[in-house]
């Protein structure tokens, strides 16, 4: 696979996500390096969605600040009402069948009442 493009699109933002720890709790952005006082983006570990570099780098993030920064960002209480075509609006993790998995089939189908 090729490396991805690293340098500012357009519009001003980059190909690639990357941590910025220096600023409150941290977060990831696709900013050009130069926003936030970096040269480059040598040596520093970049992803390539916005979500991948939270978890990557903010996983530990109790309040959700690195997601809440995200353009679509997830909510803390989502909408667990089945769809027409019989799935959820959100996925969970079904622990204990093998090595376990996330999905969006109604809790039904794995044993659960509800979500809650």
């Amino acid at each position: 696979t090729q490396a991805p493009t690293v340098t500012a699109t357009e519009g001003g933002t980059m190909t690639v996500f990357y941590p910025v720890y220096n600023e409150g709790e941290g977060f990831c952005t696709n900013d050009p390096p130069a926003d936030h006082g970096l040269s480059s983006l040598n040596g520093i570990s970049t992803s390539a969605t916005h979500a991948e570099c939270c978890n990557k780098h903010f996983s530990w993030q109790k309040s959700g600040f690195c997601f809440s920064q995200m353009a679509n960002p997830p909510t803390q209480a989502p909408t667990v009402t089945a769809t027409e075509a019989g799935t959820l609006t959100v996925f969970y993790p079904v622990y204990g069948e093998g090595e376990g998995f996330c999905t969006n089939d109604p809790p039904a189908d794995h044993g659960l009442s509800s979500l809650n």
